[in-house]
């Protein structure tokens, strides 16, 4: 093919072989080496349609080079993926950031003592648990040396750096001392505290009271400490009681990377990580220096966050046949083992980064107690469900029901059925502020064949109790966590008994 034309023609003509075949699929456009040879007074040049558009060289792209018009495209387009990639690579440090964030929005301050309660304190959380009160904080060990007192076995958890990966479980009761890693330990430290060190400024704590009545939960919160080494509290706060949570999901749009900044801005870079800092700093972001995009790294940055979110969440919501990890039961059931990151993030030779992606898009935290599938058995089980039994997803208006065998043991202490909002990843808001149904709310009933029917609906159905029955909102799409604390062994080996059914839509 030979033909004259100006730089806006060829333009033109690109945009026009661009958008002459709307036949094949997408898949079959995505890249074809049949292409058009094109002259252009003594330059011979040839159009290569590609995934990412139409590409002009000049001879043929193998012993040619990129026109200038194409070089800039295809810039953009590197651009574009590596912003991409960053999202799903940062989850988890822009979701510790965000959820700190959340903190101060509720008046907190670092170091202070925050208690999370009732349905209300728990808005916002991603995929809090409202079984048990929550003792949370946050903290920068490159100031000081944290000092943390447990006081029963009754007190549980952990404390995690920022990329959420587990630095120490704190399940006996002690005294703790968090460090920066590589710095010396306080000569007037305790002799007896367990030595933490954290590879990450900011560290976070976070423990349930598990004790069975009140009265002891709030002893048990009253010894607990958070102190410098001296034994002066990190902070001069009271103890924050928010009646109300905030949400503690990942911003949108250019908030973001401006976080992601912040963080980056703040925390040690791991070895691991240098590649990604590299893919970000066309894009602006470059530790050392002030965050100021321009135009053209706004424009790929505003798109960039929208389509890093989409397939974050569908590397979320999709996990079965790709992530091979959180597969559970037969071909056809909707269930999903929902901790589909390794606790260290490491998987085989390589990252979990879609693993960790996945469960840091919905949750917070990662521990080897949480991955009773896996750990032998002990701790808990997670299990999540976006879909009812024909792949569509749960949606507000409708009225599902989920029946789970009254004669079976899935847990030695306790299971329950949690839903939540897929905006925010966070416990359900509705009238009844109630999210949860499981063998420990009372009022729960069987029916005549012994079984549990749960009821996921707007408005309750004649005859149903109310403990069996969550309020959904029309207009939007909801999930559940299955939550079995000890969970059986039978339930762990997956026996044809224990296998979750699928959510059935009431016609």
């Amino acid at each position: 093919m030979s033909n004259k034309f100006t730089t806006p023609l060829l333009s033109a003509l690109i945009f026009l072989t661009a958008c002459g075949d709307n036949t094949a699929t997408s898949v079959e456009k995505s890249f074809t080496t049949e292409n058009q040879n094109l002259s252009h007074q003594d330059r011979e040049y040839q159009l290569l349609d590609t995934r990412i558009g139409i590409l002009t060289f000049e001879n043929d792209y193998l012993v040619g080079v990129p026109t200038e018009e194409s070089r800039d495209d295809i810039f953009n387009a590197i651009d574009f993926q590596r912003a991409c990639q960053a999202y799903i690579w940062a989850v988890p440090m822009a979701s510790f950031y965000a959820w700190k964030q959340s903190f101060y929005d509720m008046g907190g301050k670092d170091g202070q003592i925050h208690y999370f309660e009732s349905y209300e304190s728990k808005l916002g959380g991603l995929t809090y648990n409202t079984s048990t009160p929550y003792v949370l904080s946050f903290f920068d060990v490159a100031k000081q040396a944290v000092l943390i007192t447990i006081p029963t076995n009754e007190v549980r958890g952990a404390v995690h750096n920022v990329w959420q990966i587990g630095l120490s479980q704190m399940t006996e009761p002690g005294e703790y001392l968090i460090i920066q890693k590589g710095s010396k330990i306080p000569a007037n430290a305790p002799k007896k505290a367990k030595v933490v060190e954290s590879d990450s400024n900011y560290v976070f704590f976070g423990v349930r009271l598990m004790a069975k009545t009140a009265e002891q939960r709030s002893k048990d919160l009253g010894n607990l400490k958070i102190t410098q080494v001296d034994g002066t509290p990190l902070s001069s706060n009271d103890i924050n009681r928010p009646t109300v949570g905030l949400d503690g999901k990942h911003p949108r749009g250019m908030a973001y990377w401006t976080l992601l900044n912040e963080a980056i801005q703040n925390e040690p870079v791991h070895e691991r990580d240098r590649i990604m800092h590299d893919m970000l700093r066309p894009l602006g972001i470059e530790k050392g220096k002030a965050f100021s995009p321009n135009e053209r790294q706004k424009a790929l940055l505003d798109e960039a966050v929208v389509v890093g979110e989409i397939m974050t969440k569908n590397i979320d919501f999709s996990k079965t046949g790709r992530l091979e990890q959180s597969e559970y039961g037969p071909e056809g059931n909707r269930w999903e083992i929902a901790t589909a990151s390794e606790p260290n993030q490491d998987r085989g030779y390589g990252m979990d980064l879609d693993g960790r992606a996945a469960w840091f898009y919905e949750a917070v935290t990662n521990d080897i107690a949480m991955h009773g599938m896996d750990n032998g058995g002990w701790g808990q089980v997670y299990l999540d469900n976006y879909r009812d039994e024909n792949g569509k997803g749960l949606e507000g208006g409708k009225h599902y029901t989920l029946t789970i065998k009254g004669d079976v043991s899935y847990a030695e202490t306790f299971w329950t059925v949690t839903v939540y909002n897929i905006e925010n990843r966070a416990i359900i808001k509705n009238k009844i502020k109630r999210a949860d149904v499981g063998s420990n709310v009372q009022g729960t009933e069987k029916n005549e064949d012994g079984n549990y029917v749960f009821h996921f609906t707007p408005e309750k159905p004649d005859g149903v109790a109310e403990a069996n029955w969550v309020q959904t909102n029309p207009g939007e799409n909801w999930f559940v966590y299955f939550r079995a604390y000890s969970p059986s062994k039978e339930f762990v080996a997956q026996t044809p008994e224990t296998i979750l059914p699928n959510f059935v839509l009431v016609e």
